[in-house]
């Protein structure tokens, strides 16, 4: 259970909180429960951590920039409901005399995404995608991008955030739908206020400061290109699952400063696409001018990014329920995926009728078959043969042929012509003629329509198959997740394809023999 660090907890506080219990304590401040006496309703009441012993002028003046702060806050916070809406705020004089500046904010149930991070990761499931992180965050992206480019009672103005790290996102639940939230808008100001009117450093957050607030002589003030960089990085920790910038102080400060040390996802063992890397390496650049300026700039370019097809350069995980395309793979990843340039049909049966090359033995030779459109032609062949002897003047005419059906007009080949017998020469002083013989054929039937036109729609539905396999493939290995068309997955989808295309391949090929 956390302290009560100022001693709060069932007191009332401008005479309308009652302090209830403490909910959290960070390193610049205490959060506690309290009920509205008026409304009846929970508010959160958070106190600052500020150094002490500050004069009474400083008091003054540091108690007027509060409430400034806090005045931007509340018009912001009023143009868009992800800022977290203030409600109250003052200073106040604990019992022990200590000095502490306070805000009553609109209460939210739910987590900080950096506790969301930290629960995936004890439960043993993956870190959070990038697709999955750019619908989360769109909402604080287009928050930033509005406090950036702020219209107020004096004209355009920016407000800047100075400390955004996964610890000031909230995802929240209002009125059963998810609601995401940015906690402190306008508190680091006051910090760094606080500070340097008691003499000391500017306050930050070391693991999530931009470089120009760790060297501010050498790389200039902060800005919204601050913001930029505080926004990929929490990106940046959620893809990964923990903290990128780890250890105390001087550590942390060699982390950001060092221009060849950039947090980016690859760096951190993260899967993303060139594009996306660029993007993030110039979010995360040590010179404050080489970044985006403003958040909006940079969500733009991530989004574009993250709805690209572009396939990483280096391999991606293999995924536990998809099968590789090799065998026997040197190592356990996927490589790049290729479509073939033709399909042999040979190749279809060998393969199960997947279409993909399988690695088989070298020694192991098959007979290859083609097939080709055919050509027919027919054979012209005597169906009846008249007086096929030689006829002697003086013979007898021969009889007319009975009444009865016509002979059969099959065409024979030239083997199966029938030998007529040698007639014998004709004496002398005989006239002899030619033997009326009498061609028919039988007429040309249609000629089929070539083979592979016949085979066409199968093998269009098993490419097509192979195409969405090798999609869902590109998908899985770039998101990290298989791709589904409502309940039903492509794999599924392009084995139903795959039959189809088959059985119809199967069946010309079948008619045809």
């Amino acid at each position: 259970m956390t302290a009560d660090r100022f001693g709060l907890v069932g007191t009332v506080i401008a005479s309308a909180y009652h302090v209830e219990s403490v909910v959290a304590e960070g390193g610049f401040g205490v959060v506690y429960r309290a009920r509205h006496g008026g409304f009846r309703a929970p508010v959160a009441l958070k106190c600052l951590k500020v150094p002490q012993g500050v004069a009474p002028e400083h008091q003054a003046r540091f108690l007027e920039q509060f409430r400034a702060e806090a005045e931007l806050m509340f018009r912001l916070s009023a143009s868009t409901p992800t800022v977290t809406r203030p409600l109250h705020v003052d200073v106040m004089t604990t019992p022990n005399g200590a000095f502490v500046p306070f805000m009553v904010l609109e209460w939210l149930e739910g987590e900080t995404l950096d506790a969301l991070v930290r629960t995936r990761t004890e439960a043993g499931r993956r870190p959070f995608t990038l697709p999955e992180l750019v619908e989360l965050l769109e909402p604080v992206a287009h928050a930033l991008a509005r406090a950036h480019h702020f219209k107020g009672p004096g004209g355009a103005e920016s407000i800047v955030h100075c400390d955004l790290k996964p610890e000031n996102v909230f995802v929240a639940t209002v009125n059963g739908e998810r609601a995401v939230k940015i906690l402190d808008f306008g508190v680091a100001k006051v910090r760094g206020a606080a500070a340097k009117s008691s003499g000391e450093m500017g306050l930050f957050t070391p693991a999530y400061a931009a470089p120009e607030q760790w060297n501010p002589r050498a790389l200039g003030e902060t800005g919204p290109w601050t913001d930029v960089w505080g926004l990929a990085l929490t990106l940046v920790e959620a893809m990964v699952g923990h903290p990128v910038v780890t250890g105390d102080h001087l550590a942390a400060r060699q982390q950001i400063l060092d221009p060849k040390r950039r947090p980016t996802p690859r760096q951190h063992g993260v899967l993303v696409s060139d594009r996306v890397e660029s993007v993030f390496s110039r979010a995360l650049a040590v010179d404050p001018g080489s970044r985006y300026q403003d958040a909006g700039i940079f969500w733009k370019a991530l989004a574009e990014a993250a709805r690209g097809l572009e396939l990483p350069s280096a391999p991606g995980p293999l995924i536990p329920d998809l099968v590789p395309l090799e065998r026997k793979p040197s190592h356990p990843e996927l490589g790049a995926v290729q479509a073939p340039a033709s399909f042999d049909f040979d190749e279809l049966e060998d393969n199960g009728g997947t279409g993909l090359a399988l690695d088989l033995p070298p020694d192991e030779p098959r007979p290859r078959r083609s097939f080709s459109p055919s050509s027919l032609s027919a054979v012209l062949v005597p169906t009846s043969l008249a007086d096929a002897a030689t006829v002697v003047a003086d013979a007898p005419p021969s009889p007319p042929p009975a009444p009865g059906p016509s002979p059969s007009l099959a065409p024979l080949s030239p083997r199966q012509a029938p030998k007529l017998p040698d007639s014998p020469p004709p004496a002398a002083g005989e006239r002899t003629s030619a033997p009326p013989v009498v061609r028919t054929s039988t007429p040309l039937p249609e000629p089929d329509p070539p083979l592979l036109r016949r085979l066409a729609p199968g093998l269009v539905l098993a490419a097509s198959s192979i195409v969405l396999t090798l999609l869902d493939r590109m998908y899985a290995a770039f998101a990290g997740e298989v791709f589904t068309l409502g309940p039903v997955r492509t794999s599924w989808l392009a084995a139903a394809l795959l039959i189809g295309g088959l059985g119809l391949v199967a069946r010309e090929l079948l008619s045809r023999s």
